[in-house]
C-alpha cells in the first residue's frame, strides 16, 4: 500500500521537467533522456509522472525535511529549541531559535527556493495538462490531475505566506525570462490565490482514492487546508463553514493511540489510519543508490540516545505538558493510564516513573537527576534506530485533529455554534476529562491548551502564536526561557525577510 508513495519520493529520475531554482535556464531545462515540452506532454503516463515531479518537491530531499523545514517551522516557537548540535555547528540554524534570522541566512533561502521549485513544477503540470487533448488524456484523469496540481500549488504559497509577510504569487507558467521577475502581491492578493486553488482543488477531487493511490491529495485535504487560509484570516465564519462542511464528509476520525501517528506504527496508508488527512510520506527503499528518505532520527533523538540533538523541547512545553494530572483514583480506572495528558507521553520522553524508553527507564537513558526532556515523536516504536539513521515514518502536514480544534477556535470567536464537543473529541483520546471552561475567554485558552500539547513538533506553534496576537506571541516567546527568546521583537520576527538573493536578482523588489 505504500506504492505511491514510495514512487513520490523514491524515484530519482522521473521526468526531466524538474527545477533547482527560478531562472530561465531552469525553466526551460530538458531531461536526461532529450524529452522536451513539445513532446512530452502527450500521454496519461506523462502528466502523472509530472504530478510525481510535483508532490516530490514537498520532501526536498534526505536531509533538507528535518534540517530546513523543521527549521523554519518549528525552531521559532516558545517550545522548540535548538540543541547542542546546531548550537555548536550550525549558527543559521541556531538563528531561528535565537531569532536572529538575517537576509542571507541559508536555510531560509533554501525553504523559499524549494517552495517556488514546487510552484515551478505545479504550474508546468496545470499549463500542460490543460493543452492535452482527448487522444492524449482520459478526460477524468486530465480533472484530477489539474485539481491536484492546484493543490499542490495552493499548499506551496500557502507555507511561503505563512512565513513572509509578502510573497511572489505565481499562479501561471511563465513563458520568458521576464516573466519569471514579478512584484511581490499584497497579502490580500495572496490569500485570494492560494484560496481560489483550494477551492478549485477540493471541487474536483474525490474523497478518497484506492490503497495503491492512497498519498494523493484528497477533496479532504483540500478543504483542510482553505479552512486553515480563513482562519489565518481571522475570518472565522468562513473558516466554521469550510471546516464544517469537511467534518460533514465524515471520512475522517481520530486515531485511538496518539503515538501511533508518528511511530510507524499507523501510517496514513494504513486503512486503520483515518486522522491523517494529508502527510509526506518516507519509505526505506533506495533507489540508484540514493536514500530518499526521512533522516530525522538523530536529529530528533537526545545525545543520551545517540542522536546529535539538533533539535529539543523546552521545558515550557514540559510544563504545558504536565499541566493536568490525575489522581490515583483516576489512574486506576483505565488499564494503563499514565500520570499526566497521554500526548505528553507521546510526544516527549521526560523524567516520569511512567516513561519507558525501548524497554528502560528515563533515567537508565538520561541519568540520575536528569531534568532534560527529549522528543519522542518521530521516532519508532520498537527500536530506535531500525535502518541505521534512516527514517520510514511518515510527516503530518494536516490531521483531523487539526480540523476540530480549528473548528472549535471558529464557532469560539465568531459565536456560531458550540465548540465544546469538538474540544472534548480531542480530549477524550487523551484519556482526559470534558473541559470545565464555560465562557468565551476560557475556551479561547482552553483551545490554546489544547494545540499546545496536540502538535508539539509539528510546526504549527509558531504560526497559532502570532494568529493570537502580539501580546500573546511575545509573551509566550519572552518567557519561555530559551537562549535568545529576549532577541524577539515582534515587528522584526513575526515574519521572515526577504531573502538577499529575491532582492538581488528581483528588480521589482527593493
Amino acid at each position: 500500500m505504500k506504492n505511491y508513495k514510495s514512487i513520490i519520493f523514491c524515484s530519482m529520475a522521473v521526468l526531466a521537467l524538474t527545477f533547482t531554482g527560478c531562472d530561465e535556464d531552469d525553466l526551460i531545462k530538458e531531461s536526461p533522456d532529450e524529452l522536451n515540452s513539445s513532446n512530452y506532454w502527450e500521454s496519461e503516463t506523462n502528466a502523472n509522472l509530472a504530478l510525481t515531479t510535483a508532490y516530490q518537491r514537498l520532501n526536498g530531499g534526505t536531509w533538507s525535511h528535518t534540517e530546513v523545514n523543521y527549521v523554519v517551522e518549528n525552531f521559532r516557537s516558545d517550545m522548540t529549541k535548538a540543541g547542542a548540535d546546531v548550537i555548536a555547528n550550525y549558527p543559521d540554524q541556531n538563528a531561528f531559535s535565537t531569532y536572529s534570522v538575517v537576509d542571507n541566512n541559508t536555510r531560509m533561502q533554501t525553504y523559499w527556493n524549494r517552495s517556488y521549485d514546487g510552484i515551478a513544477a505545479t504550474n508546468q503540470v496545470i499549463h500542460n495538462v490543460s493543452l492535452m487533448t482527448e487522444d492524449q488524456i482520459d478526460s477524468d484523469a486530465k480533472t484530477r490531475i489539474i485539481a491536484e496540481a492546484k493543490f499542490l500549488r495552493g499548499y506551496f504559497h500557502f507555507r511561503l505566506l505563512m512565513n513572509w509577510e509578502q510573497i511572489v504569487i505565481f499562479d501561471f507558467l511563465p513563458q520568458s525570462g521576464d516573466e519569471l521577475a514579478q512584484p511581490l502581491s499584497t497579502r490580500e492578493e495572496a490569500w485570494i490565490a492560494i484560496e481560489k486553488d483550494f477551492s478549485e482543488a477540493a471541487s474536483n477531487l474525490t474523497i478518497n482514492y484506492p490503497d495503491s493511490d492512497r498519498g494523493r491529495a484528497t477533496k479532504g485535504a483540500a478543504l483542510a487546508f482553505l479552512g486553515k487560509s480563513h482562519l489565518n484570516q481571522l475570518d472565522w465564519t468562513s473558516a466554521a463553514t469550510t471546516l464544517g462542511d469537511l467534518i460533514g464528509l465524515a471520512e475522517y476520525e481520530l486515531a485511538v493511540d496518539f503515538s501511533s501517528l508518528f511511530d510507524g506504527s499507523n501510517e496514513a496508508t494504513n486503512v486503520l489510519n483515518k486522522e491523517t488527512i494529508f502527510d509526506i510520506a518516507y519509505t526505506f527503499n533506495e533507489v540508484n543508490g540514493g536514500n530518499v528518505i526521512f533522516a530525522g532520527i538523530p536529529n530528533f533523538a537526545a545525545s543520551e540516545m545517540w542522536g546529535w540533538e539538533a533539535m529539543l523541547p523546552t521545558q515550557k512545553l514540559l510544563s504545558e505538558m504536565k499541566n493536568e494530572g490525575r489522581t490515583s483514583s483516576e489512574i486506576g480506572t483505565v488499564t494503563g493510564l499514565n500520570k499526566f495528558d497521554d500526548r505528553s507521553y507521546g510526544s516527549i520522553f521526560f523524567n516520569d516513573d511512567d516513561v519507558d524508553i525501548y524497554g528502560s527507564s528515563y533515567e537508565d537513558w538520561f541519568g540520575v537527576g536528569n531534568t532534560k526532556p527529549g522528543w519522542k515523536k518521530y521516532l519508532h516504536r520498537d527500536e530506535l534506530y531500525p535502518n541505521s539513521w534512516r527514517s520510514d515514518i511518515n510527516t503530518p502536514l494536516i490531521r483531523y485533529a487539526d480540523v476540530l480544534l480549528m473548528y472549535a477556535e471558529a464557532l469560539n470567536e465568531s459565536g456560531s455554534g458550540d465548540p465544546i464537543p469538538y474540544i472534548n473529541e480531542v480530549r477524550a483520546r487523551a484519556f482526559l476529562p470534558s473541559t470545565t471552561a464555560g465562557n468565551q475567554q476560557e475556551i479561547r485558552e482552553q483551545i490554546m491548551h489544547e494545540r499546545a500539547v496536540e502538535f508539539a513538533l509539528e510546526g504549527q506553534r509558531f504560526y497559532d502564536l502570532r494568529r493570537w496576537g502580539k501580546t500573546i506571541m511575545t509573551d509566550a516567546i519572552l518567557n519561555s526561557g530559551k537562549i535568545g527568546a529576549s532577541n524577539f521583537v515582534f515587528e522584526d520576527d513575526a515574519f521572515l525577510p526577504i531573502p538577499a538573493s529575491e532582492r538581488l536578482n528581483n528588480p521589482h523588489i527593493d
